[in-house]
């Protein structure tokens, strides 16, 4: 098959979206399938890429931006003609609207959601953009497409309850690449980041993660735990406030910032964890929570969005309500105090991701998904 992408950004950018697009094509390409990824010709950054080139088999084509306004509030025109199947990623892209309504009823369209569509509106701003998006926008694109894949069953509950068929939902997670599996070195990031014993974070630091929280749990802690906060991600715009918390909660020197790294040095830092912690506002899954797992640590995450459907309590992961600073505080303890149940849930944890949260299994579910829709 001849199987098409439109993404917001790709490689050699990094994210949640950009990596699950590449894991899939990557498998898509090893089974002899051609794919063609459609993507922005300037990074987030602002810097310009080249029109074409082609990366493990995979060919991307990139386009400069008639608008550009923010990461999803981004309008280029791809060129999916010869696809048979055109597969769509991100609710709210402009361009995935765009394109809906050009080849419509020409080509399958299998739609992505990926940050779901029941995540509730942050702030005042954004409630009163989904307010508009959605239907005027949103749902008319999720109307002219043959597949919709949310990434947990409250999407799903979202989508049923708006009157899309069930017969068009299709709840696929994220997948894993195989070197996820690949035990990274404690060893390897303690010499490199000058630590021992710490927790991390992973994501991008921005206010719907609420790294925040993070900090004010373990300044809740005292004296029971003298260990470090290491937060892996790019700067989302909260930096320097976390910077200046970490000073007045006396944590300026446990609290190390790596900025974003390579996967290689991400499995390192996860492998010498205590623990992953996940304070996101929303979820739609969290894949940090499996590529912990992958590397055999327990996880403590917010019950929000998708993540109560991965995660079971007490077996691989602690949850609490989100913004309830003392039951992480609670978790944290539970969880650095015992290390032999913080081990069991890791390997708890390990197994749940080898067996559920890899491309071969996921991505196999897509391909049959786009052959149902090219031989109907």
């Amino acid at each position: 098959m001849k199987i098409h992408h439109v993404v917001p950004h790709f490689a050699p950018e990094r994210g949640g979206v950009e990596t699950q697009v590449l894991g899939l094509a990557h498998y898509l390409v090893g089974k002899g399938h051609e794919v063609v990824v459609h993507t922005s010709e300037r990074t987030l950054a602002g810097d310009e890429l080249p029109p074409d080139s082609i990366l493990d088999g995979i060919r991307i084509r990139r386009y400069r931006p008639v608008v550009q306004r923010g990461y999803y509030a981004t309008l280029f025109r791809p060129r999916v003609e010869g696809a048979d199947v055109a597969h769509l990623h991100g609710y709210g892209f402009m361009t995935n609207d765009w394109v809906a309504r050009k080849i419509r009823g020409s080509i399958p369209m299998v739609y992505s959601l990926h940050h779901g569509v029941a995540q509730p509106a942050p702030t005042w701003g954004a409630r009163v953009k989904r307010g508009f998006y959605d239907p005027l926008v949103g749902r008319k694109t999720l109307r002219r497409v043959d597949a919709i894949v949310p990434a947990s069953g409250a999407d799903r509950r979202w989508l049923e309850a708006r009157g899309f068929p069930p017969n068009r939902i299709h709840v696929l997670p994220t997948g894993l690449d195989a070197e996820a599996f690949h035990p990274g070195s404690p060893e390897r990031a303690r010499e490199r980041f000058r630590v021992d014993h710490y927790v991390v974070f992973l994501g991008r630091l921005q206010r719907e993660k609420s790294p925040d929280h993070l900090l004010r749990a373990v300044a809740r802690l005292g004296g029971d735990w003298a260990g470090s906060v290491v937060l892996v991600g790019p700067d989302g715009g909260e930096r320097a406030a976390l910077e200046r918390l970490a000073g007045e909660l006396n944590l300026r020197n446990r609290v190390v910032f790596t900025g974003e790294v390579d996967e290689a040095t991400k499995r390192d830092l996860l492998a010498g964890a205590e623990c992953l912690v996940l304070p996101s506002f929303y979820e739609a899954q969290g894949i940090v929570l499996a590529e912990a797992w992958a590397q055999g640590r327990p996880v403590i995450a917010t019950a929000v969005g998708g993540i109560p459907e991965i995660v079971d309590r007490s077996q691989d992961g602690l949850l609490y309500p989100y913004g309830d600073i003392p039951a992480l505080t609670t978790a944290l303890r539970e969880l650095l105090m015992d290390r032999s149940y913080a081990a069991r849930m890791g390997g708890a944890g390990l197994r749940k991701a080898a067996l559920t949260f890899t491309w071969e299994r996921i991505a196999r579910r897509f391909e049959n998904l786009y052959e149902s829709l090219v031989h109907r």
